[in-house]
């Protein structure tokens, strides 16, 4: 089931091309903030078990419908789990964007190559072509990781339901990254941080084994190496190490390296690669019978 699931999921994701717009994943903040400030007097929902139960409330309401679901008739069950999947992906399209961010730059379409890198970025790229191509092939690394393999990991470890605990903790994590200058409700995010972080780390480690066999094996096994040890509950640091080996599959040294628009296609089809290599796998562990 996982398998047919994620093909359907990847399918969908590239031959539809408004899907990113009917994900929103807003109502798990403001149902965060809710909790967060009716229970702000006790001290207890100002921690790790206030974060379970805004986490899980959701999650225990999608597994009740998959599971009434799949009673009823086993189709309706799966198309359930592919419609939670796919929702769960991105929230962008951010390979999409990144091939039309391409081809402007093929045009040499100035005010479309802002514009798509703003998108990419998630706010204002820079001026400078070379740091702006570098974010992005950056911004891709780490997003096939979040966006995609990620989502694919938890999904079928745990079904729709992972899926949907990744992306909840992922969309908090972020939100409490841009509260790291309140205190009121300091523990609470310390808690969520903590949660992604371990949510991210194994598929952290195991996209990076795809980028190693996909790209330069020994330049990405060296750069893991050496970042390795400080990437363990952090998710910056696990990102940092990801984007590290990435980069030395392809045998880049951002330090020394002129980012063009050859090298974000260069790291584009990396990625692909990798999502390629993780199908497969699946694939395989699925005919050997290990897997859903």
């Amino acid at each position: 089931m996982s398998l047919l699931a994620i093909l359907f999921g990847l399918a969908i994701e590239r031959f539809f091309d408004n899907i990113e717009n009917k994900r929103k994943f807003d109502w798990s903040v403001n149902f965060s903030n809710w909790v967060r400030n009716k229970f702000a007097n006790t001290e207890l929902w100002n921690d790790t078990l206030g974060l379970i139960v805004i986490i899980l409330l959701p999650v225990f309401a999608g597994a009740f419908v998959y599971d009434l679901l799949n009673d009823a008739l086993g189709i309706l069950g799966f198309a359930f789990a592919v419609i939670v999947l796919v929702y769960c992906l991105g929230p962008q399209r951010i390979h999409h964007l990144a091939r039309l961010y391409l081809d402007a730059g093929e045009f040499d379409d100035q005010h479309s190559t802002k514009t798509y890198a703003n998108e990419i970025l998630g706010h204002e790229s820079p001026d400078d072509n070379n740091a702006t191509n570098q974010k992005i092939c950056e911004k891709l690394i780490t997003a096939t990781n979040d966006d995609i393999l990620a989502v694919f990991f938890w999904f079928v470890l745990l079904g729709p339901m992972g899926a949907l605990l990744y992306r909840i903790t992922s969309t908090l994590y972020e939100h409490a990254a841009n509260e790291s200058d309140k205190t009121e409700f300091c523990e609470f995010n310390n808690s969520t941080r903590l949660l992604f972080a371990i949510l991210l780390w194994i598929p952290n480690q195991l996209t990076t084994l795809c980028f190693a066999v996909t790209g330069s094996f020994i330049d990405a096994f060296q750069q893991w190496k050496e970042h390795i040890a400080n990437d363990y509950l952090n998710p910056a640091e696990s990102n940092e190490t990801l984007i590290a080996s990435g980069l030395s599959a392809l045998q880049i040294d951002s330090d020394n390296h002129t980012f063009e628009l050859s090298t974000i296609s260069g790291v584009l089809a990396l990625c692909w690669r990798s999502i390629i290599v993780w199908v497969t796998a699946l694939a395989l562990l699925t005919l050997a019978g290990w897997t859903g």
